[in-house]
């Protein structure tokens, strides 16, 4: 979990990697919860879609919440206000990090078509 908490702090986003099951593992863990093997971190990606989303109302500020799939990781994050934010939508990871109070954040925004066209090339 250090590793993870480190590299957030550098603001790159990493997951747990078992190179035994070759399985990506969310949230990080130390030992892979299939076959207890040590775990390696890798890079991870930085576009996903979003699953679920709600809109909600935190210290009076309007706050997009998403569930989003990153390559079969499934992360809870804020999404900026835009056009587009639906079930479905393409975004982009844009900011990750942990407050000194030891929160962890994740923030994405949507991507428009071309974003989305340069996503997969």
């Amino acid at each position: 979990m250090r590793r993870f908490i480190k590299q957030l702090k550098n603001g790159m986003l990493v997951v747990s990697y078992c190179t035994s099951c070759q399985k990506k593992i969310w949230p990080p863990y130390e030992h892979c919860p299939s076959c207890y093997r040590r775990t390696s971190t890798i890079t991870a990606g930085k576009f996903g879609k979003i699953v679920e989303f709600s809109k909600s109302w935190l210290e009076e500020e309007k706050v997009i919440v998403a569930l989003i799939d990153m390559d079969g990781i499934l992360m809870l994050g804020s999404v900026l206000e835009g056009r587009g934010i639906s079930v479905g939508a393409a975004v982009k990871l844009i900011a990750t990090g942990a407050t000194p109070e030891g929160k962890i954040y994740f923030c994405f925004r949507t991507l428009d078509r071309f974003d989305s066209y340069t996503m997969n090339k």
